[in-house]
């Protein structure tokens, strides 16, 4: 499953005086919370219903039917996200996309991720755990703010860090606390041995909410409506799929020793 924006997915706007203010987290803590509760009981719209017999025959057919419309509409969002991966692949990776893992790892993961998404939060340890067993595996943040503002505030703090070298240990506790506040997010970064303000002053610079634009920009062009999404040798994982991502690197594995 998917968290999905609560506002459009490119958004220009930029961080406001007070980086984190307690009504405003609240807020979208809130609805991060409303969106994963919600999520499960979303469905495709129906555009049409094959009724065989003339009558409604049954469960079955319903069924049926369902599986068949919801098959169809996977294929075309699949032929769909193809095309744009194609597109898009020689700049999929920018140079100053943060890196989890080894740098240098031969296999890539790509993932589009929002702090405030809760399937995000959910699959982050388990993907830490699968980068230390697997160090020939590297993923590639795409900080992808789409579920509130304050999104856009913890993607550009993150982003902030990713030259002093404690990006990953920031990644990772940012999802592992429970930030609240804006003295919450100055012990966090002190945590980690990073000065507070010169990181916040950084994540309003241009060049990092113009490194984010670009991202929503690189997400609107290749279809992505959710997060987490990852990409793996061409392939979309849409939601938290761990076994997905397993067996898709076992795959990128095999290929390239054979």
């Amino acid at each position: 499953m998917t968290d999905t924006p609560t506002e459009p997915v490119i958004s220009s706007a930029k961080p406001t005086a007070n980086f984190f203010s307690k009504t405003n987290i609240a807020l979208a803590l809130a609805a991060s919370a409303f969106v994963l509760a919600a999520a499960p009981y979303v469905v495709p719209q129906v555009q049409s219903l094959i009724v065989r017999g003339g009558v409604l025959s049954g469960p079955k057919v319903l069924e049926d039917g369902y599986e068949a419309l919801q098959a169809h509409n996977e294929a075309e969002a699949a032929k769909a996200f193809e095309t744009a991966y194609k597109a898009n692949e020689s700049v999929l990776i920018h140079p100053e996309d943060p890196i989890l893992g080894n740098p240098n790892a031969p296999i890539t993961i790509v993932e589009f991720q929002d702090y405030l998404c809760g399937y995000c939060r959910r699959i982050a340890p388990q993907l830490a755990t699968f980068l230390k067993e697997n160090p020939d595996v590297r993923i590639v943040v795409k900080e992808y703010p789409v579920i509130t503002q304050n999104s856009r505030l913890l993607a550009a703090l993150a982003l902030a860090t990713r030259d002093s070298g404690k990006y990953e240990a920031v990644h990772n506790a940012i999802y592992a606390v429970d930030l609240k506040s804006d003295e919450d997010v100055n012990a966090l970064l002190s945590s980690v041995g990073l000065n507070p303000a010169e990181i916040i002053a950084k994540s309003q610079s241009a060049e990092v909410q113009g490194h984010i634009d670009e991202t929503l920009k690189m997400g609107n062009s290749l279809g992505l409506t959710g997060t987490p999404a990852f990409i793996i040798d061409g392939v979309l994982v849409g939601g938290a799929d761990m076994k997905q991502i397993e067996t898709l690197v076992a795959t990128q594995r095999s290929k390239a020793k054979g």
